[in-house]
């Protein structure tokens, strides 16, 4: 066990000052073994289709591959397919935010308060309150919220999904993304009682949309308008990632695998936030920063390339690298022998429970609805593995490592040992 935590340290040690390696023209081993473990993962029931992209540094493809069932999608997916991204929502509010920092228009030690000033009130639940009347009697938080919990979600916040059932219910009643504005947002957040783990401890939750917020407090702009004119308008991508869904464009019907087999799912089943969802309409003027985007696999992909090669894609510089290096360097979870996470973005230690090791060092994230993603900066590739579905069934988390271990054992780094 030393060894594998020594291997994953020594992976995130050498990151932080790697550069883009030489790209290759080796032609690249046969595939088959890959198109059939994505074909067999939608044939099994595991997703309703997978998209499958693999791109050098410089925007070449070097894998790609569709399976889908055509009970749930009338055709393959493709590069140009608009998805909901959920979490991957994240990774693009929080590169905008970093952008703002090296502005000097906010810093990551600011107080929240400083921005939002209705969170002044915002309360602990009390560790000692009846777990079916937590609301009761809450706590001052330990120290005042920084900019900087809510890159590392140690801000208090949550999703529906807590062991305190109180707390699930009043997110489920604050119905976030039906707010009809930022300031009813606002609001509504204002109105919650925090994880009592608040400023002390990491927990998962709403924090990045908090960050999307801040940042139109700090700069009076909406958020979209932000994210495309600091990041997807330069990268010339705001056509494929945004907050709304183009003029004639759709997203595929939600498909649950809950119950251990595919459905349609009901809209309320997505409960993240308890029942509500964000919406993609040109009616929509709330930008969920930690979960609202919609996108094409192309369109992420850019901004992963602008990202995998420290900050700066085509001569157009978005990024400083020592920013984008801090941004992946370890700040929660360093204990856990699987990974370290930077700022919301999981570095891998290459070991996985029930899975063969696989190579370390990847920087990976995803979504709620079956998106999930990675950087290779020591190989120089991004990848996606696509799909739309609430919680897949027979472990598609799994399915989705083994697909990308595949994926270099068999066809990007065949007979390299890790």
């Amino acid at each position: 066990m030393k060894s594998l935590l020594f291997a994953g340290t020594l992976a995130l040690v050498s990151l932080a000052g790697c550069t883009a390696p030489q790209q290759s023209s080796a032609p690249l081993p046969d595939r088959t073994a890959v198109d059939a473990a994505i074909d067999e993962a939608v044939s099994d029931g595991v997703f309703p289709f997978l998209y499958v992209l693999v791109e050098r540094l410089d925007g070449s493809v070097v894998y790609e591959h569709s399976a889908h069932n055509s009970d749930f999608v009338p055709s393959a997916p493709t590069a140009d397919t608009w998805m909901r991204l959920w979490s991957m929502s994240k990774s693009v509010t929080i590169a905008t935010i970093l952008d703002l920092e090296e502005d000097g228009i906010l810093s990551r030690s600011d107080l929240v308060t400083d921005y939002i000033p209705e969170f002044a009130a915002l309360k602990l639940m009390n560790p000692d309150a009846d777990l079916n009347a937590c609301h009761e009697n809450p706590i001052d938080p330990p120290r005042p919220m920084t900019i900087e919990d809510l890159l590392n979600h140690t801000d208090g916040f949550y999703y529906s999904f807590t062991e305190y059932e109180c707390l699930n219910e009043a997110l489920d009643r604050a119905a976030l993304p039906d707010a009809s504005s930022s300031d009813d947002l606002i609001n509504r957040i204002a109105g919650l009682t925090l994880h009592p783990s608040g400023m002390s401890e990491y927990h998962y939750g709403i924090g990045t949309t908090v960050l999307s917020l801040v940042a139109e407090r700090a700069t009076g702009l909406g958020f979209d308008e932000i994210v495309e004119t600091r990041l997807t308008g330069p990268l010339g991508i705001s056509q494929t990632l945004s907050y709304k869904l183009p003029a004639g464009e759709s997203t595929y019907q939600r498909v649950t695998g809950v119950d251990g087999t595919l459905r349609f799912a009901e809209t309320a089943e997505l409960d993240i936030f308890g029942g509500s969802v964000p919406q993609y309409g040109p009616e929509t003027d709330i930008y969920l920063g930690g979960e609202g985007m919609v996108g094409t696999t192309r369109g992420f992909s850019t901004f992963l390339r602008m990202m995998g090669n420290i900050g700066e894609l085509d001569g157009v510089r978005i990024l400083e690298p020592e920013t984008v290096r801090d941004w992946y360097a370890p700040k929660t979870q360093l204990d856990s022998p699987y990974g370290k996470n930077g700022y919301n973005i999981w570095v891998t230690s290459g070991l996985f429970d029930n899975l063969p090791n696989q190579k370390p060092g990847f920087l990976v994230g995803g979504g709620y609805e079956g998106t999930a993603f990675w950087i290779d900066l020591e190989g120089g590739y991004v990848g996606l593995i696509m799909s739309q579905v609430h919680a897949p069934a027979l472990k598609g988390v799994d399915e989705v490592s083994k697909i990308r271990g595949l994926l270099y054992s068999e066809y990007l780094e065949p007979g390299v040992t890790y």
